[in-house]
């Protein structure tokens, strides 16, 4: 979680304008080189505490795979997207990978869980360094940054 601090309502963003963009243009390079279009549409920058706990959930009722393309899903709806990642646009994209909008929204709204989700991204934080992505394997702090798929290569190699 980038900015723990940051309500759940979000941080306005400044506008978005040519001699101020919200998307520089290395980030918009670095994204269209892999097939991301960063736009900035967004107005707001999130807390992302409900977002990771939509993902621990969906790991927990339907598996890693789904965890991954909602993961994906919810990256695009606010970076490419620009919708706001607040419990109700949560709630609509969980539902599009099976899972019960009602269930969701207890977990959302579920203290307790909310609770264990950033006791473990304060964990998490304790073990990065800088960087994001960054990157822990097996419990061990790897790397951070976009990596050519090469290093992760040799990583898994090592692993394995």
């Amino acid at each position: 979680m980038l900015r723990p601090n940051t309500p759940l309502e979000g941080n306005p963003k400044p506008s978005n304008t040519p001699g101020n963009p919200r998307v520089g243009p290395h980030m918009k390079a670095a994204g269209a080189s892999v097939g991301i279009d960063f736009t900035g549409k967004c107005d707001r920058t999130p807390n992302t505490l409900l977002g990771h706990t939509l993902l621990e959930f969906a790991l927990e009722k339907r598996g890693v795979a789904v965890q991954n393309e909602l993961a994906e899903r919810i990256f695009k709806m606010y970076y490419t997207d620009g919708i706001f990642p607040d419990a109700n646009n949560l709630s609509i994209v969980g539902q599009e990978f099976g899972l019960e909008k009602g269930e969701i929204e207890a977990v959302l709204s579920d203290d307790e869980r909310l609770e264990k989700v950033q006791v473990a991204i304060h964990r998490n934080r304790s073990q990065v360094r800088s960087g994001v992505p960054f990157f822990v394997f097996n419990g061990q702090p790897a790397f951070s940054g976009a990596q050519d798929p090469s290093t992760f290569h040799q990583v898994f190699d090592q692993l394995l």
